[in-house]
């Protein structure tokens, strides 16, 4: 009988106890970071514009590389294709979501997208049916990317082929 009681309370001490960890998760722990929604002029999942470097390592954990001058890049291209430009007095500053062939370096191609869909490998007409026509474009100087220009949401979709290969976020103005 004492057995059965032990085995009892030891059991509901367990469940007490995992509940209570899972009480400490930040709004969105669940969700894996590479599927967070990017939102241009607010940013990505939990992490928004004029955040510090602190707090993008405290949600997307330690970055595959810091590269450090003036502004600070924040990079989790290889794990992630997300990379963060951070100024030390003005917070998160830019977002890039990346594909892989769009930068020299290793590129895990980003997973996520906006609220309205659009994300990596999107095709140009999609974006226009969701944002409209972008307010400019330019292309690279070998003419292979094509670069769509949305001023009012300060975010750039990078295109080749057609298909949507980065997207570069920055802070509102």
């Amino acid at each position: 009988m004492r057995n059965a009681k032990e085995i009892l309370l030891l059991s509901s001490l367990a469940l007490c106890l995992a509940a209570l960890a899972g009480c400490g998760k930040k709004a969105g722990e669940d969700e894996p970071p590479d599927k967070f929604v990017i939102e241009p002029l607010v940013g990505i999942g939990p992490v928004q514009f004029g955040m510090s470097k602190a707090e993008v390592i405290e949600h997307f954990g330690q970055p595959d590389r810091i590269y450090e001058g003036q502004l600070t890049k924040l990079s989790y291209v290889a794990s992630r294709g997300l990379n963060f430009v951070v100024d030390a007095e003005l917070g998160l500053q830019e977002i890039g979501c990346w594909s892989e062939g769009m930068l020299p370096s290793r590129v895990t191609t980003f997973a996520g997208s906006t609220k309205e869909g659009i994300g990596i490998g999107a095709s140009q007409e999609e974006m226009v049916a969701a944002y409209g026509q972008p307010d400019r474009t330019s292309t690279d100087p070998k003419g292979i990317i094509q670069n769509l220009h949305y001023d009012k949401l300060s975010t750039r979709f990078s295109l080749k082929e057609d298909k949507i290969m980065s997207i570069v976020l920055e802070a509102p103005k």
